[in-house]
């Protein structure tokens, strides 16, 4: 692996996370959505934050940037076997994210807390709509 591989996986890995963090933004922050959030913060699963600028930052880093680098790293190396074609791509690819990312956390969460299950589903629809961005962005990026 050269430095200039890595440079180049590491811009494509934050162009994703920008990607996707103003689709998810929009995702979790239309009325609909942020209405059920509001309808369950006093739910004690759910965590609450005095200060919005360090959640966005936090959400950004931890829960966008890290995993899109992690994911633009898994795709470079499974890139090669899978098939030329823009769509299929991204639908294998994203669903190899949601068998990664998205099942395995929602199915722990629901098995696990006590996180209403109402938010569990805006989760996992949000979630799998967020795969296959990350999977689009990455796909068009590489």
């Amino acid at each position: 692996m050269n430095l200039s591989f890595l440079i180049s996986s590491l811009k494509v890995g934050f162009i994703t996370s920008l990607v996707w963090f103003v689709i998810g933004g929009v995702l979790y922050m239309n009325p609909l959505v942020a209405g059920i959030y509001k309808k369950n913060e006093k739910h004690p699963g759910v965590k609450k934050w005095k200060n919005i600028k360090e959640y966005l930052l936090k959400m950004y880093v931890f829960g966008t940037l890290i995993q899109c680098l992690i994911f633009t790293l898994i795709y470079t190396f499974i890139n090669p076997i899978l098939p030329t074609n823009i769509v299929s791509k991204t639908i294998i690819f994203g669903l190899i994210l949601i068998g990664i990312k998205i099942y395995p956390r929602l199915s722990d969460m629901w098995l696990q807390t006590t996180y209403p299950n109402e938010l569990l589903l805006v989760e996992f629809i949000n979630g799998t709509i967020g795969s296959f961005v990350i999977a689009f962005a990455l796909t068009f990026l590489i």
